[in-house]
């Protein structure tokens, strides 16, 4: 098995009308600027907008969308890991799940998942429109003379592994705004 293997696309992962009715809700939020690494904002690494989703909050419509999408994530997690034969080592719970907004000229730089901070084994993104321009998910492998993208594709949910062995960027939105949802597991 080659690395990139283990990277699996799934599609039509919600039913429609709830994509369609998150997208409504989310844009009737406050996104904040994105952090990176230890909690800063670096526009030259990170130029990305973010909603975290907690099943914590004062907002019952958040606390909807949390648990909604954390059952949904959770089972594709499962059909990974089942998929790759590596069930009962990993995903035992999502630790993090967040709505990401780039706008036009937003990117995210090459990077990894999992750090000492923020121990991660799996990521997931769930695209979640197509009507921007450029803002491809890429993947590299580590000697940087390989590296392909996936294609753009409302309701496509893209599963790894969160380890140094994935590095992963999101090339610069040329026109539009790209919506997504990242979610993580331990």
């Amino acid at each position: 098995m080659e690395l990139k293997d283990a990277i699996k696309v799934y599609d039509n992962v919600l039913p429609w009308n709830i994509i369609g009715n998150f997208l409504r809700y989310i844009n009737l939020n406050k996104f904040n600027k994105a952090r990176v690494g230890h909690g800063e904002v670096n526009f030259n690494i990170r130029k990305t907008y973010t909603l975290p989703l907690s099943n914590l909050d004062n907002s019952l419509s958040q606390v909807h969308w949390h648990n909604l999408l954390y059952g949904y994530f959770f089972d594709f997690l499962k059909r990974y890991t089942k998929e790759l034969n590596i069930e009962g080592y990993v995903c035992e719970k999502i630790t993090d799940i967040a709505v990401l907004k780039y706008e036009q000229g937003g990117f995210y730089t090459w990077h990894t998942d999992h750090y000492y901070e923020f121990p991660r084994t799996l990521s997931c993104i769930l695209l979640l429109n197509n009507d921007y321009e450029g803002g491809n998910l890429s993947f590299r492998d580590l000697n940087k003379s390989n590296e392909w993208q996936v294609e753009t594709k409302p309701n496509r949910l893209i599963v790894w592994p969160s380890s140094f062995l994935y590095p992963h960027s999101v090339k610069p939105v040329i026109k539009g705004t790209r919506y997504s949802v990242v979610a993580w597991a331990v």
